[in-house]
C-alpha cells in the first residue's frame, strides 16, 4: 500500500537526498455484466470488498445473493450478477477526493430504499467518544509510514473497533468496510469512525449500511448534516482532544 521513493529534505542547512513512503495511487476499473460502469482512484488491494461495497452504496446490488461471479484481473474487477447500471452514470471517474463526482443528480445516490435505523438499542457515552479516536490513530498503520490515507472503521457501542480500513480515498476506506461487512447489512449495532471530515456521500454510505452512528475527526459538511438528521443519524464532528461537536441525533449520547 506504499512505495519507497526518492526525494529530498530541504531545510535551513540546504538539501539532503532521502526516501520516503509514499501511498500508492492506482486507477481501479470496475465492470458490471461486461459494461464498464466507474473507474475509482484507490489504494490497491482488497479490491473485491471495494467493488462489493461501491456497488451496494451507489443502489445497483441489493445483496450478496445477486453475485453470480467476481473476477480481479490487474486493476479490472468484472462483476457479473442480477444487477443492472441502467440510470446510474456509466464510464465515469471518481477522484481519491470525490466520490460521487460525475453523478448526474445527488438523488439518484439514494435511487433504492436504505434499511430503517432505530431510535434505539444503540447507545455511546461521551467518554467512549475519546477512547475510539485514540484507537483509531493506533490503528492507523500506512499512514504512519505515509501521512497520505484516510481511515475508516467500524465500532460497537462498547467502543470496540471490529474492522479497519485505510485507503487515498476516504470513500474507498468506507466502500471497502461495508464490502466486508455485506453479509451482515444492516449495521444497526455499529458505528462508524472517520479519521477526516464528514462530507454527503460519507453520511449516504453510512445511511445505507443502516448505521445510527457517525464519529469523525474533522468537520461535517451542511448536506452532511441534513441526511444525517433525516435518517435519524447521530453524527459527530471535531472528535478531538477530548472534546467534540454533536451535529444530529443527541439522544444517542449517555454522560
Amino acid at each position: 500500500m506504499e512505495e519507497r521513493v526518492a526525494a529530498q529534505r530541504v531545510g535551513l542547512d540546504g538539501a539532503i537526498p532521502m526516501e520516503d513512503s509514499v501511498a500508492i495511487e492506482e486507477p481501479l476499473e470496475i465492470q458490471v455484466n461486461g459494461h464498464p460502469w466507474v473507474t475509482t482512484m484507490r489504494t490497491p488491494g482488497q479490491d473485491y470488498d471495494l467493488a462489493l461495497g461501491l456497488l451496494y452504496t451507489e443502489g445497483i446490488l441489493d445483496g450478496i445473493d445477486s453475485i453470480e461471479s467476481i473476477a480481479i484481473s490487474d486493476n479490472v474487477v468484472l462483476v457479473e450478477g442480477d444487477m443492472t447500471t441502467d440510470g446510474h452514470t456509466r464510464g465515469f471517474v471518481r477522484s481519491s477526493s470525490c466520490g460521487v463526482c460525475g453523478r448526474a443528480s445527488l438523488d439518484a445516490i439514494l435511487s433504492r430504499d436504505p434499511p430503517p435505523i432505530p431510535e434505539r438499542g444503540f447507545k455511546i457515552s461521551a467518554q467512549s467518544v475519546d477512547v475510539l479516536i485514540s484507537m483509531l490513530r493506533s490503528e492507523q498503520s500506512v499512514f504512519d509510514l505515509t501521512g497520505g490515507v484516510h481511515a475508516v472503521a467500524i465500532f460497537t457501542d462498547d467502543a470496540v473497533i471490529t474492522d479497519i480500513s485505510e485507503d487515498v480515498g476516504r470513500h474507498n476506506a468506507m466502500d471497502k468496510i461495508i464490502g466486508r461487512s455485506i453479509t451482515d447489512l444492516p449495521l444497526s449495532n455499529h458505528g462508524f469512525l472517520l479519521s477526516g471530515r464528514v462530507s454527503f456521500e460519507m453520511v449516504q454510505k453510512a445511511v445505507m449500511a443502516g448505521s445510527p452512528c457517525i464519529i469523525a475527526i474533522g468537520a461535517p459538511t451542511t448536506l452532511a448534516i441534513d441526511l444525517a438528521r433525516q435518517h435519524g443519524i447521530t453524527l459527530i464532528g471535531f472528535a478531538r482532544e477530548q472534546r467534540f461537536n454533536v451535529y444530529t441525533g443527541a439522544w444517542r449520547l449517555q454522560s
